[in-house]
């Protein structure tokens, strides 16, 4: 299939392959192997995209081992590490039920975990405890002595193996620690717990997450953070909002409520016969999975992260995911990371809902905004994570250091003119008469 890098609407191929490409400057992929991947890939067709990326992580998965055996352990860390991303490309489109689901998403965990012991130093493997519940997880080490740390935890469809990648090695190498972990309704800990379905008060496990990072001798428990990427942009947030433990949080990006930004990207005739007429919204919404590839995906996805059995389960069971009702809760620090595509694939009144959220909470609140021309504009920045993290680490020095500031709001100008560029004067100027831009 063509590729074509400048469409990065979530679900897509374009987009998935941004996404493994973004782990090429930490030995996550390699640029010629999944150019080459790509070239078996027919456009639209799930099944080829699967065998593609399945051929190419067991040929480096078979040259993986073939280092070890060599002694060639360097080589074979950086060949374990392509593979268990290949791998997770892999599984990405395939159904719960089918038979390679949890081959291929077990074997992507596998060989990170084998990667993750082959570093120097080498990274820990963790099995966090969770009530009668284990969730798998990584401690990379900012050096000696408790060293501040940074919890990480991704979104719908993110992976403890992808996140090393994204975030984890830039903490290391700037001297925080970074504890991952992949929590209720995520690849592993789904998969290996088919009880742990996806659940919107993510201040339950996070809070089990912090027990275990305040219990290590290694951790400054005064420089604690949390990062939550997509639909963690939610879910970081709320768990914030009920621990003090966690002094600063990042929401990359911000989400306020998953229901209402479903609500406002469905079709109208879905909109108006949702909630009211299961039957006829079951066979529209049929006929729109079979027409859209990122709608099918979505759908099979929570059908498996969620526990919903039905198309019409959507609207009910997104309902509790909102950050509504937090506004005097969220108190720390929070970074919120905006991009231009984003902005542009959002509707108005998500960005309306969004900004009057951060607005009104009692807490300092900065934004960094990742424009096209920075390279960085995708979801979570796909494509320019070395920009993305220095933006986070600059700002978690910073605020981890002093004193917390006052309930704050400051918009970039970048920010300001892709709002009015993609959406109109009115948002920016709702905001303006209510008092609460500040511009910087």
């Amino acid at each position: 299939m063509r590729i074509d890098l400048q469409d990065t609407r979530v679900g897509l191929f374009n987009f998935e392959l941004l996404r493994v490409l973004s782990s090429q400057a930490s030995e996550g992929a390699e640029i010629g192997e999944c150019v080459a991947a790509m070239k078996d890939v027919r456009k639209n067709d799930t099944e080829s995209w699967t065998v593609a990326w399945n051929s190419l992580a067991d040929r480096t998965a078979a040259s993986a081992e073939r280092f070890l055996q060599a002694g060639q352990t360097v080589s074979a860390r950086g060949a374990l590490f392509r593979a268990s991303t290949y791998y997770q490309a892999a599984v990405f489109y395939v159904r719960s039920e089918d038979p390679r689901f949890a081959r291929l998403s077990g074997r992507s965990q596998a060989l990170g975990r084998q990667a993750a012991r082959l570093c120097n130093p080498p990274i820990e493997v963790l099995e966090i405890p969770f009530g009668a519940h284990k969730l798998p997880g990584y401690f990379l080490n900012g050096g000696s002595g408790r060293r501040p740390t940074l919890i990480a935890l991704g979104g719908f469809d993110s992976t403890g193996e992808e996140l090393i990648h994204w975030i984890g090695f830039a903490a290391a190498q700037r001297g925080w620690n970074c504890l991952i972990f992949e929590g209720p309704g995520q690849w592993s800990a789904l998969r290996d717990d088919p009880a742990l379905i996806l659940r919107p008060d993510y201040e339950v496990p996070v809070k089990a997450v912090v027990d275990y990072a305040v219990s290590r001798a290694d951790v400054d428990v005064s420089r604690l953070a949390l990062i939550g990427y997509s639909l963690g942009g939610l879910l970081a947030p709320r768990a914030a909002a009920f621990d003090p433990r966690i002094r600063a949080c990042i929401a990359n990006p911000p989400v306020i409520d998953v229901g209402n930004a479903i609500r406002a990207v469905w079709p109208a005739p879905l909109r108006r016969v949702g909630g009211v007429f299961d039957v006829l919204f079951d066979v529209l919404f049929a006929a729109l999975a079979r027409r859209y590839l990122h709608v099918r995906w979505f759908y099979h996805h929570a059908r498996w992260s969620m526990g919903i059995q039905h198309p019409h389960e959507f609207f009910e069971t997104w309902r509790p995911y909102t950050l509504h009702g937090l506004e005097t809760k969220l108190r720390q620090p929070l970074l919120c990371l905006f991009t231009e595509d984003e902005i542009a694939q959002t509707s108005k009144a998500m960005v309306l809902e969004t900004m009057q959220f951060l607005t009104a909470i009692e807490a300092p609140v900065a934004i960094r905004f990742f424009s096209r021309r920075s390279g960085a504009a995708s979801h979570c920045q796909m494509g320019g994570l070395q920009a993305a993290q220095a933006s986070i680490f600059d700002w978690l020095d910073d605020v981890t250091r002093r004193e917390p500031a006052p309930a704050s709001f400051s918009a970039p100008h970048e920010l300001i003119e892709a709002l009015e560029r993609y959406h109109g004067k009115s948002v920016t100027e709702l905001l303006d008469r209510e008092r609460h831009m500040a511009v910087s």
